[in-house]
């Protein structure tokens, strides 16, 4: 999973036309700056970032439709999933959404053809399910089909069209995890040269700036995108970040504080792109100790990844990368600083965290587009190809490159997360869950009761 973070829904500013994947031509192997200073590869890469800005930028949010007649029309045939795991998730974000300032909770968000505020589908929505799941002698399937009866769900319309793999009317599903125990050092030295960064002092996020109008720092020379994270520079003004190669040459020196210290550069790539993880970090007096590092922010520059440099460079590598770049530092520098100008910056943390500082929870969290799915809804996931079986999962992160139908699945931290993360790529069907219908149950019992109880005292 390609986790940067930063997903919202961008508008695209000065190109009309976006090549698709196959108009990408990728150059011969090997090759090189010409002595114009024309370099293939970066034109490569080039159009492989305007290609993911086609697909980002012009998109419009996913909407969805009402369930008519749920739980009938919802797939519970097969439910799978931990009740512990959910109400972890569920307890969680009750948490955060009680945080919400006012205005926050005042927000709105489409559900179907109504107007959900943030206060309902987030706190009371979650804090609803939770009573449904703390229920004495409650199991998993007993669970989820009384929150099928007693919620409104919105089924996602899904794709527009066919993209290969994916359908029209389907989501795709991937997922992502936290490494674990990497090798890093709280000092530098030879064995542990390369280091990764705190947010500098000042690093702002802006949500959906127009530069038009003065907002944020800036677009992005190649795909005009407007750039999301800056440095303010207390005066009124903001300033975009250096590249990761500007970085490594002092760009920020004395201006940023190094948190750790890794052996390779194909290990910083690989920690970035999760995000978040943990590592084993010694100290001077070499003793060692296990620090969680959480996503802070990012220098807001466009994220290459390895597989696209290489496919840029026309290169395969057979076997490990890791072999294979310990081998050929100078190419792990070409192929993980120069050729990619993102950056992740990190900050200790306690547990595992998704957005807004959420603590995920292993398979009962996802990563989603806040403008299709909003952070804190609960939802109901059903993946055919994976599995015929469903289960409930919570919005509770985002990611740079989740736009649109597609969730992200946590699956954990350490390696076997990590497998099951990566071979999981498959197209399914999400239900976003309200608590309406259970107050309109609830009522509608009531009125019940009380129509029963005037028979029986008639």
């Amino acid at each position: 999973m390609e986790k940067i973070f930063g997903a919202v829904l961008l508008s695209v500013l000065g190109f009309a036309v976006f090549p698709s994947q196959a108009e990408v031509a990728y150059p011969a192997s090997g090759a090189a700056p010409a002595a114009s200073g024309y370099d293939p590869v970066q034109r490569c890469l080039d159009l492989v970032q305007l290609n993911v800005a086609g697909k980002i930028a012009p998109a419009l949010p996913v909407t969805s439709h009402p369930v008519q007649s749920p739980p009938k029309d919802l797939p519970l045939r097969c439910l799978a999933g931990n009740l512990e795991e959910i109400k972890s998730a569920l307890k969680n974000q009750i948490a955060n959404c009680e945080r919400k300032s006012a205005k926050e909770k005042a927000q709105t968000f489409q559900f179907g053809c109504r107007m959900v505020k943030n206060e309902d589908y987030c706190l009371n929505a979650n804090t609803e399910m939770l009573k449904i799941a703390s229920q004495p002698n409650m199991d998993y399937a007993t669970f989820v089909n009384r929150a099928a009866r007693e919620f409104d769900w919105y089924e996602s319309n899904g794709r527009q069209g066919n993209d290969g793999k994916f359908k029209t009317g389907t989501t795709r599903f991937t997922g992502y995890y936290s490494p674990t125990a990497v090798d890093a050092s709280a000092v530098q030295s030879d064995v542990y040269p390369y280091p990764i960064y705190a947010a500098p002092e000042g690093l702002t996020y802006f949500e959906n700036p127009k530069p038009e109008l003065g907002q944020g720092c800036g677009v992005d020379a190649v795909t005009k995108v407007p750039i999301h994270w800056c440095i303010d520079n207390k005066n009124s003004t903001f300033s975009a970040l250096p590249t990761r190669e500007q970085m490594a040459q002092g760009a920020l020196d004395g201006k940023i504080r190094k948190i750790a210290y890794f052996r390779s550069l194909y290990d910083v790539s690989n920690f970035m792109l999760e995000g978040a993880g943990s590592v084993n970090l010694r100290q001077k007096d070499g003793s060692i100790e296990s620090v969680v590092l959480n996503f802070a922010g990012t220098n807001g520059r466009p994220n290459n990844l390895i597989g696209d440099v290489l496919k840029c460079e026309n290169k395969k590598i057979k076997g490990s990368m890791a072999a294979y770049y310990a081998r050929y530092p100078d190419e792990a520098y070409r192929d993980t600083v120069h050729y990619n100008p993102s950056t992740v910056f990190y900050q200790p943390g306690v547990s595992y965290e998704g957005v807004d500082h959420i603590p995920v929870t292993p398979n009962a969290s996802i990563a989603t587009d806040p403008t299709s799915i909003p952070t804190g809804t609960i939802t109901l996931l059903n993946v055919p190809a994976a599995s015929a079986c469903s289960s409930m999962a919570v919005a509770q992160d985002i990611g740079g490159r989740i736009k649109g139908p597609h969730i992200d699945r946590y699956t954990g931290a350490g390696s076997p997360a990590g497998a099951r993360a990566n071979a999981f790529n498959n197209s399914g069907f999400v239900s976003q869950g309200d608590r309406e219908s259970g107050l309109r149950l609830r009522i509608k019992n009531r009125q019940l009761t009380g129509k029963i109880r005037a028979t029986n005292g008639s």
